[in-house]
């Protein structure tokens, strides 16, 4: 992050930048009337006159253009252009100059080369608008060097800069080296005097892939010091991957907007590039932040996998901070942790901002999934530093001349997987820190090994903390119960289930339970608003679970009825809250008539099942639900989740659920029923249904054949028969999501005492399957989630042994939620 200046670059004298922009404005380029179209197609095997029917076929004309209001320059989709860009001339407000393309294709490229320095350039210009290119510049060393450098030395405040659509990949810079130089996008402020400062800028909806240092960064040509504040900057919906070091950074901004971005895997190479000796050099990195910046808003972005030695985090308030929001942000695996505080920083006379302990800060309604665990990322780390969620790196910023002087950290819902070394709270130098914080109305599951930084004078309330005891955890307010989250949250060692998991049931003892925030913000992280005494954690209201009493919670089986004899409450043997469903051990279960259903609409039925006796099983299912009953049997001794998708009939608004044992010696037990609808229910299997009358795009198995027959349907025309033993068919479905939960189903069938697999493998974790036994068509479910960096999975139904053929048909890969 931003620290003292370490190795400061030389500071332009005032005489050079007056040159500089007295050079700039007098561009002696070619003057082209208001409106004027130019075209370029750089594959044209000649220079024409730059209209479309005769386009021009290099840089070199559009370099010595002096663009106009509502001049357009536009590159022919599909072509490389090779050089760089260096336009002059400025737009109006409501009539900007403006760089896109135009054609039917891939976007243009503008590609550097290798060159030193920005590949698009625009000095001390206002009123652009780029949109609709590809810019690279890739080398095999490291430089100086930047995708796009919008750069202001002109001693006045410039303005009306858009930068959208655009594909920013493989930009080798510095990935220790100051951001501005080392950027995919870069808008810099230089130290002049009079100060040059920035107004509207918008950098939304573009793609940034490898690119060293920093995908987006507004700041100074250097470290701070003084220079002005630039205001008006939104930076929205943007994709980042691979940045070597950080994401997006604001340095001396005023009402920034940071939302909806999705940045990833980041800050792998700022510790080991900076430039020469002499240069400046951080090798520190983290995904979003920003420093000596006033009224900043971080809002609905997600980080995942940040990956840094030295800091590492998804978001940082550094030095010099007034007034930043950080709410309704998803963050997964980033090796530093959710977020980094910094203190002031003492001494550094030439930036008088960062002598001010940040103020203001408030940290709400998000959700930090593992974070500091880095084990599902395509890229780790070893550090030896403290790990923390909530990262105090030194002492607490507290100002006792503001109106909210402690940073306000509320209503976020934070997950820590088992064994892990993860802090709560705390910070890098031993256990204890000055200053102080509050921590109030947030929903912990902590099932690892640390715990919180205890100050004096930190504010604690109304947390529900969940997972094993810590020493120095809050007691003040503090709720020890079961959250009764809606999952499936397979267990605490789980690296990634996605944010929608962490939202709690209706029966969740943290819903209202929580002490009333003035100026909340109004909606929670999924949009819901805020009632006037609000729940713990980041969802204020619980999801909708069509089951009435689906934890057996309530003390009473009602309103589920038994279905034979011997199925009764237990609260000995239970999943979560505080009682289960155990049946009889044979003939014996219950059964629940749930309503408000939308006909034709395909849900998920989950529940969490177990039997007492090895070999036996218990099956959930559905049935008068307008459709045919499908259920899903499970033979685990252990809790294991277990799933039945259906849809409703045309006019079904109801639909009977249950848990049975059919026979055997001893009880099975079900727990935390629910029902969820597949917003998205599109099957991503091809041809599961093997209707084509071929197995394509199946691949086989193993050597042993397998045949698409009519004889294997189970429903329509055809299904697949393996053979006898080690024969199976697989298929590798593509365009997943990471970090998404997804449900693999289908209808198997084996034969008499022999079985077969329906399973799931390489999707980011442990292959899963769900095995089928005997002769008769039985269904199959099997819900994974894929990894942090997974965006495919390959699905299979393989028969391992036995002396007769199987049977599959109808395979289905379907998003859960």
């Amino acid at each position: 992050m931003l620290k003292s200046p370490k190795r400061p670059r030389a500071m332009l004298s005032l005489l050079t930048a007056v040159l500089l922009t007295v050079a700039a404005q007098s561009n002696a380029g070619v003057a082209n009337a208001a409106g004027t179209d130019h075209f370029v197609d750089c594959s044209a095997s000649t220079n024409g006159l730059g209209t479309q029917a005769s386009p021009w076929n290099s840089l070199a004309p559009v370099n010595s253009l002096q663009f106009g209001p509502g001049e357009r320059v536009l590159f022919k989709a599909g072509t490389t252009c090779v050089g760089q860009l260096t336009p002059s001339g400025s737009g109006a407000a409501g009539s900007p100059a403006v760089m896109t393309s135009y054609g039917v294709g891939a976007k243009p490229v503008i590609d550097g080369a290798g060159v030193v320095g920005a590949v698009i350039k625009l000095l001390n210009v206002q009123q652009w608008q780029l949109s609709g290119l590809e810019v690279r510049n890739a080398a095999a060393s490291p430089a100086f060097r930047s995708g796009v450098l919008v750069e202001n030395s002109s001693g006045t405040t410039l303005s009306g800069i858009s930068i959208t659509d655009m594909t920013v990949r493989n930009i080798s810079g510095w990935s220790g080296g100051w951001y501005s130089s080392n950027a995919g996008v870069a808008i810099q402020t230089d130290h002049t005097t009079p100060v040059s400062t920035w107004n509207d800028i918008l950098i939304a909806n573009n793609t940034f892939d490898h690119v060293d240092r920093i995908a987006i960064a507004v700041t100074p040509d250097r470290d701070g010091e003084g220079v002005g504040q630039t205001t008006n900057v939104r930076i929205l919906n943007n994709n980042i991957r691979y940045s070597g070091g950080d994401d997006i950074l604001v340095v001396h901004g005023a009402g920034t907007l940071i939302d909806g971005n999705d940045a990833a895997y980041g800050g792998f190479k700022a510790i080991t590039e900076c430039p020469p000796s002499g240069n400046y050099c951080n090798r520190a990195a983290a995904s979003i932040w920003n420093a000596g910046s006033d009224d900043t808003m971080i809002q609905n972005n997600t980080v995942a996998c940040s990956i840094n030695q030295q800091d590492g985090q998804a978001f940082d308030v550094d030095w010099g901070n007034h007034n930043t929001t950080i709410q309704y942000n998803y963050s997964r695996n980033n090796s530093g942790g959710f977020l980094m505080m910094m203190p002031k920083i003492s001494g550094w006379t030439e930036e008088p901002r960062s002598a001010l302990g940040s103020d203001g800060t408030v940290v709400r309604y998000n959700v930090s999934e593992d974070d500091t665990n880095t084990a599902g990322c395509p890229n780790h780390t070893t550090f030896n530093r403290a790990h923390n969620v909530i990262d105090f790196s030194g002492p607490i910023p507290n100002r006792s001349d503001s109106a909210a002087p402690l940073p306000d950290i509320y209503n976020n819902t934070i997950y820590i997987s088992s064994g892990q070394p993860t802090s709560v709270t705390g910070t890098r130098s031993g256990t204890t820190q000055s200053g102080s914080y509050k921590f109030r109305n947030n929903l912990v599951l902590n099932f690892g090994s640390k715990g919180y930084l205890q100050t004096t004078g930190s504010v604690f309330a109304n947390n529900l903390l969940y997972g094993p005891r810590n020493f120095n955890e809050p007691t003040t307010g503090t709720i020890y119960l079961s959250p009764q989250l809606v999952g499936p949250l397979q267990s605490a060692t789980q690296a990634s289930v996605g944010a929608a998991a962490y939202q709690p049931r209706e029966s969740s003892p943290a819903m209202g339970a929580g002490v009333a925030i003035p100026s909340n913000g109004g909606r929670d992280f999924a949009g819901k608003p805020i009632a006037a005494v609000p729940s713990i954690g980041a969802y204020e209201t619980a999801t909708t679970n069509l089951v009435a009493n689906g934890s057996f919670d309530s003390g009473s089986l009602t309103p589920w009825t038994l279905s034979g004899s011997g199925s009764s409450l237990t609260t000995s043997t239970r999943f979560n809250g505080t009682a289960a469903l155990q049946t009889g051990n044979a003939n014996s279960g219950v059964q629940n008539i749930v309503s408000g259903l939308t006909p034709s609409t395909t849900y998920l039925l989950s529940a969490w099942t177990k039997v007492a006796v090895v070999g036996e099983q218990v099956a959930i299912g559905v049935k008068n639900h307008g459709g045919t009953e499908t259920y899903s049997k499970s033979t685990d001794t252990a809790w294991a989740l277990t799933t039945v998708p259906f849809t409703t009939g045309p006019s079904s608004t109801t639909a009977t659920i249950y848990c049975y044992k059919n026979s055997g010696t001893g009880p099975g037990f079900c727990d935390d029923f629910s029902i969820v609808k597949l917003t998205n229910p599109a099957n991503l299997v091809a041809n599961g249904d093997f209707e084509t009358g071929s197995r394509t795009p199946w691949g086989l198995s193993s050597t042993v054949p397998v045949s698409v027959t009519a004889s294997a349907a189970h429903s329509g025309s055809f299904g697949l028969a393996t053979g006898p033993a080690n024969s199976g068919v697989q298929q590798t479905i593509t365009g997943l999501q990471p970090g998404t939960t997804y449900v693999l189903t289908g209808w198997l069938r084996a034969a008499l005492g022999e079985e077969i697999a329906l399973g799931v493998k390489s999707f980011g974790a442990a292959e899963s399957f769900h095995q089928v036994a005997g002769a008769t068509y039985a269904p199959a479910a099997v819900v994974f989630t894929t990894g942090t960096a997974s965006t495919q999975a390959t699905v299979y139904c393989y028969k391992g042994t036995g002396s007769a053929a199987g049977a599959c048909d109808d395979l289905a890969v379907t998003a859960v939620g």
